[in-house]
């Protein structure tokens, strides 16, 4: 099978699902293109340069045609508007692969219009995933939003897309029940897909020379207790609030546990954090060396938005906390905690909760069979390859 995957932007050395998507597709056995813009991830962002390009390099990269050991991508000049990005030659794209299947990653994309747009001409099955989870979407709260609400999907062709996509992908279940309610989505036209975690790279497996080098690196002592955080330090992510709960358990005397923040945000936010009690910042790592980062800590933390890093931690062995406005309770249940949103003091109690170190490594033990189990790209690529089959033979 010849499969397109189209992302408005790509980075190297990262782990999104445009990483992996392709290279499990890829092994395989089955051709596949991923087509993109000549944008890194994140280069529409305002701080752009101060956040992230230190480890991405300039926002904007050299177009062409690269050969990747399990699949090509096509980097596209683009342009970006309030609409969102656009990639320029997306049709001669498209006529030049000939696809037998399409996946995006989005449905209210510029780039989802137009290959809805273009899916009779060239006669391909098109699919589409969606991230729009409860903790990024604010619903329309009454009439006259509503009516606003509804304007702006249509303008933005959403008929377009919900008649020509074969089936789409939200990936938990607060996405279907948004897609469903606001997009007015039929049940029967989705199926929940997880994100899901290279567990080649991601598991439960360690260096123990490694981890204890890593942790007197940071500055961590045998007897502590590390809650780790990674990813974007912003305010919709709000690793601050972790941090907070570190210096709360310090102020009570808790002065094992530890807050370790892997990333980078404005040097304003970046400055809040380490000025807490207790807690260490570093820059981002390769998704090569991210492995070691969680064997090296004990409980992995992210305050507000979901992330694909609680799967990959979760695949080290650590148990997670989340906030208790996360739908996904099977993904969790065992393995994770739940804190009030918000609550510093409710966080930090939940984090006491885990001093036990036979819990936590019960809790962990519990995370990583499952994930390996249900969560690994190989397993995802094969549920949606069985997706793409089932309506090529009908």
């Amino acid at each position: 099978m010849k499969i397109m995957i189209v992302s408005e932007w790509y980075s190297e050395n990262m782990g999104y699902a445009e990483n992996f998507l392709p290279k499990a597709f890829g092994k395989l056995g089955h051709e596949v293109h991923l087509v993109t813009s000549d944008l890194q991830v994140y280069a529409t962002s305002p701080d752009y340069n101060e956040v992230y390009r230190p480890k991405l390099g300039d926002a904007r990269v050299k177009v062409g045609i690269f050969k990747k050991n399990d699949f090509t991508l096509h980097r596209n000049k683009s342009f970006f508007c309030r609409l969102g990005i656009e990639i320029l030659g997306l049709e001669e794209k498209v006529r030049e692969v000939k696809p037998d299947v399409i996946y995006c990653f989005e449905i209210l994309q510029r780039t989802t219009l137009l290959l809805a747009k273009l899916k009779v001409k060239y006669r391909y099955l098109l699919f589409c995933e969606s991230r729009l989870h409860s903790s990024i979407f604010n619903p329309p709260r009454n009439l006259f939003y509503q009516f606003k609400f509804w304007i702006n999907i249509k303008l933005m062709g959403l008929p377009v897309i919900i008649d020509n996509v074969d089936k789409f992908f939200p990936i938990a279940n607060d996405v279907f029940y948004n897609i469903t309610k606001y997009y007015t989505i039929a049940h029967d036209r989705c199926e929940i897909s997880s994100l899901a975690v290279e567990t080649d790279l991601f598991n439960a497996t360690y260096d123990d020379f490694k981890v204890n080098q890593l942790r007197r690196n940071l500055g961590f002592c045998e007897g502590d207790i590390v809650c780790v955080y990674t990813g974007r330090f912003t305010e919709e992510k709000s690793p601050l609030i972790l941090a907070l709960a570190i210096q709360y358990l310090h102020e009570r005397g808790y002065q094992r546990f530890k807050g370790l923040f892997v990333g980078r945000g404005s040097l304003q936010y970046n400055s809040k954090i380490s000025r807490c009690t207790g807690c260490v910042v570093t820059p981002f790592v390769s998704p090569e060396f991210l492995p070691t980062v969680y064997h090296a800590s004990d409980i992995g933390v992210w305050p507000l938005q979901e992330s694909n890093s609680q799967l990959d931690a979760m695949a080290c062995g650590l148990p997670i906390i989340i906030n208790d406005s996360v739908w996904d309770d099977d993904k969790f249940d065992g393995c994770g905690l739940k804190f009030k949103k918000g609550d510093v003091k409710d966080l930090a109690d939940k984090i006491l909760s885990l001093s036990g170190k036979e819990l936590r490594i019960s809790m962990g033990c519990v995370g990583s069979s499952r994930v390996i189990k249900h969560y690994s790209w190989e397993a995802l690529a094969k549920k949606k390859l069985n997706s793409f089959l089932s309506l090529t033979s009908c």
